[in-house]
């Protein structure tokens, strides 16, 4: 410590008294002093010498004296006094303020630490610390608001959406209004995403005279940026499946220079597959990567863009896609009524069903026209039907997926009452977990299915309109840029809106009102519609705990795609493992948990809900809650119980590690135990926050320059600290003390002109 530094820490918060200028207790305004009573004084004392036959220096002198011995009384007479202040001399105050936005977990450079390390380190230095001798200091954190934190930046986390480091400056000036602050400093790369521009704040803080200097993080070089971003990835494929990654890649750039290569990797890092990008739009542009995975397990795959020339920021260059093959089987039963176009198309696409790794879907049809001795049809080495199962737990035993085609359920079995309790078995089946596809047909379906368990359970209104089958059309999805992850048949939606527009058109449906509060629709009518917009061909939603499905026309069997089976195959594997998600996901459907959204950016909250069956498919009763578990994390989350909702537990959560992560439930409670079910996250950087993270060098010089600071990068912080020496002090007023004028000097000087004067009165004779 320099020898000014010590003398100034010693001299700190020294207690000294003053005293302050004269003042007078009857004291009069100054107006009537000089007007009236000082010119009244005046004219008596020389009024009364004036006729005197005296020489006139004598009769002057004599009227000085008496002046002089009026004023001296009138000083007596307006109560002088003395104030003493008692005042105490401290450091002075200084602010710092670190950022707190999700810029801060950006590496500047390959093999670069990020910058909220480099935050952290300064934080934490020996001279920051050396600055706490020196001054009064202050600390506080910003991304959309301030507030204050640790003094050695360990509670810096860099989650922020956004940085609003204008409206945090402001905030800050606010506060301390009425404070002298001749000093403050940021830590930051002086990028403004959300709030008022440095430009507005600096002219307020040079009128405050409030020195502002600033540490700038970041690289302040332009460099073109590549982004790669997830956008509809899956988590859960079967073996030997194809999973369909759509990414998106953008930047800051209007044209790319040269066609971006991305690649996708297994974890070893061998290339599993690639696509060659040489055009994007103003958001960049969406593609698709598809690989097929034959071998159960869970996979840490990932993908990533090779940098442009000059490209810096490097780490969102890559996306992590993790993802669980399962070899379960979908163990479907369909029932329909007679052996139409559609039920024998479909039937056989499923027993032919097949992957290399072993057979996926295990098929049990009931055809309820069949007669008594016919053998119903199930796939190889399944046992095939001899009766209709109308039970909810032989269905929650057996099946994981129920298709209804066009079948009446009376004719079930020669038991007229079996239809009933078919309907009420299949309504309990979803409630319970399992999957439900309703296949639209000219006679009893949706027809005989009106007012039951069932119709509440679909994601569609039905409505009264007669099916239609006089115009042809295309079964296409409703935004094409965004579709259904089952009508997703191509690597692109572009390429996939041509698909289905090329497909074999359609000519029969059943028309409905429309989709339900939370129900998406995979494919709408080309060519009419009602009021709430084009007819809802097929569609899915949660009722209220397995998948339900809705298919409105039986003539699917016509469908014929530019690559044949193939792309029809993938569009109904995909359905039926669509609808068949709660069951395969865990516990045979005992056990579901869902989160509100799976795409989060860092800092945002996530909803986790969890629903709980006994072994006899029963709303499991714990009133205490369940813990749910985090991947490689060792904090658990406890799912409270819902109020008026047995076996239903909700929690929320906040995304605070970047990438792809779980959350999963365990029959023992704790975090090693057998996993009941388990749903997937991934964590991003804010979009908007990390659209341009470079640092606004011209923004921080504007700033500073306004204000009389210094702008210091981040390698050079030290000599900023050690230029703040603290040399200017604040002195504060403690306590005033008034004491009344010591009198005696006064009152010997009024009596010395008054002696004055008579002596001289009495040498010239006068009385």
């Amino acid at each position: 410590m320099n020898t000014l530094a010590l003398l100034l820490f010693e001299s700190a918060n020294v207690t000294a008294a003053a005293y302050g200028p004269l003042q007078f207790r009857h004291e009069l305004p100054s107006w009537i002093l000089a007007l009236v009573v000082l010119p009244s004084i005046a004219a008596v004392a020389f009024l009364a010498y004036r006729g005197l036959s005296r020489p006139r220096p004598w009769r002057r002198t004599l009227a000085l004296l008496r002046l002089a011995l009026f004023t001296v009384a009138l000083f007596l007479l307006l109560g002088p006094f003395l104030r003493e202040h008692e005042t105490r001399v401290d450091p002075t105050p200084l602010a710092i303020l670190y950022d707190d936005s999700a810029s801060l977990q950006r590496a500047d450079g390959e093999g670069d630490r990020k910058r909220l390390d480099i935050l952290r380190e300064l934080g934490g230095s020996p001279e920051r610390a050396a600055l706490e001798e020196r001054y009064q200091l202050s600390y506080y954190r910003f991304s959309d608001r301030i507030s204050p934190t640790a003094a050695d930046g360990s509670a810096i986390e860099g989650r922020g959406s956004v940085t609003a480091l204008g409206d945090a400056l402001l905030a800050y000036l606010s506060e301390h209004r009425g404070r002298r602050l001749p000093e403050t400093v940021l830590i930051t790369d002086g990028r403004v995403t959300q709030g008022t521009s440095l430009d507005d704040v600096a002219s307020r803080f040079a009128r405050e005279g409030v020195r502002v200097h600033a540490i700038a993080l970041g690289d302040p070089r332009p460099a073109p940026d590549l982004v790669l971003e997830r956008v509809q990835v899956p988590d859960l494929i079967l073996a030997g499946d194809s999973a369909l990654f759509t990414l998106r890649l953008r930047g800051n750039i209007s044209t790319l220079p040269a066609p971006a290569t991305v690649t996708l990797h297994d974890e070893s890092g061998a290339e599993l597959t690639h696509v060659r990008i040489s055009e994007w739009g103003p958001e960049g542009v969406q593609f698709g990567m598809t690989v097929t995975l034959e071998r159960p397990g869970t996979f840490g795959l990932h993908a990533r863009v090779e940098a442009l020339d000059g490209e810096l920021a490097l780490d969102n260059n890559r996306v992590e896609l993790p993802i669980e093959v399962k070899p379960a089987k979908i163990r479907v039963l369909y029932v329909d009524g007679e052996p139409r176009w559609e039920y024998r198309y479909l039937k056989n696409r499923l027993l032919r069903t097949e992957s290399r790794f072993e057979r996926e879907i295990e098929l049990n049809c009931w055809l309820t026209s069949a007669s008594r001795d016919f053998t119903q049809e199930s796939t190889p080495r399944i046992p095939a039907l001899r009766r209709c199962p109308t039970e909810a737990e032989e269905l929650l035993e057996n099946f994981d997926l129920i298709i209804i085609g066009d079948v009446d359920p009376t004719t079930i079995s020669p038991d007229p009452l079996d239809g009933q309790r078919f309907v009420d078995a299949v309504a309990t089946f979803v409630e319970r977990g399992g999957g439900l596809l309703m296949l639209a047909g000219p006679r009893h379906n949706p027809a005989a299915y009106r007012g039951t368990r069932i119709e509440a359970l679909l994601p569609v209104e039905l409505g009264r309109e007669p099916a239609r089958g006089d115009l042809p059309y295309q079964a296409l999805p409703p935004i094409a840029a965004n579709p259904h992850p089952v009508t997703l048949l191509a690597s692109t939606p572009e390429e996939n809106r041509l698909i289905w527009e090329a497909a074999t058109p359609l000519w029969w449906f059943q028309p409905v009102e429309r989709v339900r509060p939370g129900a998406q629709a995979w494919l709408v009518h080309s060519e009419l519609g009602n009021a709430n917009g084009p007819y809802v061909i097929a569609a899915s939603a949660y009722s209220p705990e397995g998948w339900v499905g809705w298919i409105g026309t039986d003539e699917t069997w016509r469908w014929r795609f530019p690559e044949g089976e193939t792309q029809l195959q993938r569009l109904w594997r995909s359905a039926l493992r669509h609808l068949a998600t709660t069951r395969l996901r865990g516990a045979q459907g005992r056990a579901r948990l869902d989160l509100d959204r799976t795409q989060v950016e860092l800092g945002e909250f996530l909803t986790v809900e969890a629903r709980l069956r006994d072994d006899a498919y029963e709303p499991l009763q714990r009133e205490e809650g369940v813990p749910a578990f985090f991947e490689e994390q060792e904090d658990a989350l406890l799912l409270a119980a819902v109020p008026d909702q047995v076996g239903t537990f909700r929690g929320r959560f906040r995304a605070a590690a970047l990438g792809p992560s779980s959350i999963y439930l365990t029959a023992s409670d704790t975090a090693e135990g057998e996993i009941l079910a388990s749903a997937r996250f991934n964590v991003t950087l804010p979009s908007r926050e990390m659209r341009e993270t470079s640092q606004d060098e011209a923004a921080l010089n504007t700033l500073v320059e306004a204000t009389g600071g210094t702008l210091t990068q981040a390698k050079d912080a030290g000599d900023l600290f050690a230029q703040l020496d603290g040399r200017e002090r604040l002195t504060r007023l403690i306590a005033s003390h008034d004491r009344p004028l010591d009198g005696r000097l006064p009152l010997l000087l009024f009596l010395g002109l008054a002696a004055a004067e008579w002596l001289l009165r009495k040498r010239q004779n006068l009385s």
